[in-house]
């Protein structure tokens, strides 16, 4: 007997307050509506009289498969083995150990892009192995599990991608403040440069000029926060807010002479442009109003970039889905 789950959850954008989260301002965060679906299949087989208990795992955007015996404890892994295996033993109380695992994950977020694509996975993990316990879908208790799986990713995160991959629409973040927001924006984006990124080393570059120029530092960094909350209270103002989030980033360090000549060439189009996520490289996001993608890309034909595409904001969180393939 066979018992099946399926459930999906969006990626991420940071919309404004990059870097300045950090130092515990505001940033504004969006969900997109690019998913990661995952479907678990519980194989309930009596005929099994080894000592196994199997996990099966088939990743089908790389085509990777891999096959655990969950009755091991020892192995190395890959990170998102750890975190299937992470999630089971949580909720192997509720499973048999005579049971065969399945999971499939398809996901339509590129990885390692700065769009949410670890929290995706881990917040999908956690919310197909929940519905599967409990026949529903818990969102706070999920969220909270999803973010000691991101730990495994990443640390110490802030909690900013597995929360609005679970809850979906957009988020006013800090250390102390979650505030759910109805923004949405159209036509909106996502220009990946192609450029490789670290997170870590923008965040310490940042990290050392603010300790090197505290009193330059500090007025950056509120006027990161400012440029966020009037994108909150003053949405028609965002074109504006924008170009001058992007300067104040430009002057932490975190922009790049390519990234600037394409900010550049768009503004003389009239679309403003700004790095989302660490900068240094990575993706951009444009509000390119009336603009097609293929006129986008016409204006940056000379500028090699690797993809472009236009996503809804403000989407729905982790739910349940009828396929895996839409």
């Amino acid at each position: 007997m066979k018992k099946t789950v399926i459930v999906s959850s969006p990626g991420k954008l940071i919309i404004g307050g990059e870097h300045a989260v950090v130092y515990g301002r505001r940033a504004l965060v969006t969900s997109i509506g690019m998913r990661l679906y995952m479907q678990l299949t519980v194989d309930e087989n009596s005929s099994n009289q080894t000592d196994k208990h199997l996990l099966n795992v088939l990743l089908h955007d790389t085509n990777q498969r891999y096959t655990i015996d969950l009755s091991e404890s020892s192995g190395s892994h890959p990170i998102e083995i750890q975190a299937v295996i992470y999630a089971y033993n949580h909720f192997k109380s509720l499973l048999s150990d005579r049971n065969t695992l399945n999971i499939e994950v398809r996901s339509e977020i590129p990885i390692g892009a700065g769009l949410g694509s670890s929290a995706a996975f881990s917040v999908c993990l956690v919310g197909c192995f929940y519905l599967l316990s409990h026949e529903t879908l818990n969102a706070e208790e999920i969220n909270q599990l999803a973010y000691k799986i991101e730990c495994l990713f990443h640390g110490t995160p802030s909690g900013i991608d597995n929360t609005i991959s679970t809850f979906g629409q957009s988020l006013l973040y800090s250390r102390t403040l979650k505030k759910h927001l109805n923004f949405h924006l159209s036509n909106l984006a996502i220009i990946d440069t192609g450029i490789p990124k670290s997170t870590k080393r923008m965040v310490s570059l940042v990290r050392s000029f603010v300790e090197s120029n505290p009193n330059d530092g500090e007025k950056i960094l509120n006027e990161i926060e400012t440029c966020v909350d009037t994108m909150v209270e003053h949405p028609e103002e965002i074109n504006q807010l924008f170009q001058e989030n992007q300067r104040l980033l430009k002057s932490l360090g975190v922009s790049t002479p390519e990234i600037d000549q394409i900010i550049e060439i768009l503004l003389k189009n009239k679309i403003s442009t700004k790095i989302t996520g660490a900068g240094g490289g990575g993706c951009l996001i444009a509000l390119t109003t009336t603009f097609t993608k293929e006129e986008v890309l016409e204006l940056l034909k000379d500028n090699p970039i690797k993809s472009i595409q236009f996503v809804e904001c403000g989407v729905e969180g982790l739910r349940e889905e009828q396929t895996l393939f839409s």
